[in-house]
């Protein structure tokens, strides 16, 4: 960013009350959907919120199988630090204590089946 830029951006911010530092974190979102003819699919990795060490999640069962299994994954050492199945609909919900980057990997899907995780 240019410095004009940089110092447009910190003015407004300032005019806001809001202080900007350079490590802090942005949102972030990862989402995947399970095609027709396939059964799974997988999400980009996503750090957990910086400050409540978070993770949600969406997901949705497949259009015609109604169902799908999932996991959200530590992406540095594979460990699962969630999972559950969903029938028909949505489930969604908050995984805590998470301090790590993580992914979404939907399995036991069908076409329209998958997720979203975001920080």
């Amino acid at each position: 960013m240019s410095g004009v830029k940089r110092a447009a951006v910190v003015a407004a911010a300032a005019g806001l009350g809001l202080t900007l530092t350079p490590g802090m974190a942005q949102a972030a979102s990862a989402s995947c959907y399970v095609s027709v003819g396939s059964s799974s699919c997988s999400s980009g990795s996503i750090p957990a919120d910086a400050a409540e060490h978070y993770i949600y999640f969406s997901v949705r069962g497949g259009l015609t199988c109604a169902q799908a299994d999932f996991r959200i994954i530590d992406s540095t050492n594979g460990a699962i630090v969630y999972s559950r199945h969903v029938g028909a609909g949505v489930a969604s919900g908050y995984v805590r204590g998470l301090y790590a980057s993580y992914y979404l990997r939907v399995i036991n899907s069908c076409g329209g089946g998958g997720g979203k995780i975001e920080n």
